[in-house]
């Protein structure tokens, strides 16, 4: 490979780098207000479950969406956040709210997870 030949693509992988260090940081403040909003719909009738879900779904969006992380065992942490929340919340286990709460995180996991790639496509292109 000639000189320049690894100048270019030391110079592409730069640009990708910085493309995708500047989504990261968009990331790290659209996600908690994302996840701020979400747990306001999804949580359970009481403020700690409010304050939990909300911390839970803003470490889960960040793991998969900038540190990416393996959806599957997020979406198993989250699970059982879910489970533990719904028994803690009403004393025993209620289907209709824990289904409610878990589609909802697990959906948005879901989108930000598949999102990413392509944003990190929009970056790179509004770059060039």
């Amino acid at each position: 490979m000639s000189k320049q030949n690894q100048d270019e693509l030391l110079h592409a992988l730069a640009q990708q780098n910085n493309a995708q260090k500047k989504l990261d940081r968009i990331l790290y403040i659209v996600l908690p207000i994302m996840a701020f909003l979400i747990s306001m719909i999804c949580a359970n009738l009481n403020w700690q479950s409010t304050v939990a879900t909300f911390v839970v779904l803003t470490i889960a969006l960040l793991a998969v969406g900038i540190k990416r992380i393996p959806l599957l065992l997020s979406m198993l942490l989250v699970l059982f956040y879910c489970l533990l929340d719904n028994l803690l919340s009403y004393g025993e286990f209620k289907a209709t709210p824990f289904k409610m709460q878990t589609g909802t995180m697990l959906s948005f996991m879901v989108i930000i997870y598949f999102a990413r790639p392509r944003l990190d496509q929009l970056m790179r292109n509004s770059q060039a």
